[in-house]
């Protein structure tokens, strides 16, 4: 892998960014969808649902988050 120049992008750097941008935008759909779960109402099977879908949404943000590599700054 190539490091770039200062000032100018490669093609593994543009890829990185699209890639870093997708998560956070999936997270934060994730979030946003986690947010307002609780406001909806599924009749009597919200009891059962609710914390099943509640549940799903946490552990694919924490999916997320875990999955991210970390990027060390550069030198």
């Amino acid at each position: 892998m190539e490091d770039s120049k200062k000032f100018s992008l490669n093609m593994t750097d543009v890829m990185g960014l699209f890639k870093r941008a997708a998560l956070v935008g999936l997270a934060a759909g994730l979030t946003f969808v986690a947010g307002g779960i609780g406001g909806l109402d599924f009749g009597s099977l919200g009891i059962l649902v609710v914390p099943i879908v509640a549940v799903a949404l946490d552990s694919a943000i924490k999916w997320l988050k875990d999955n991210a590599k970390p990027v060390d700054p550069p030198v």
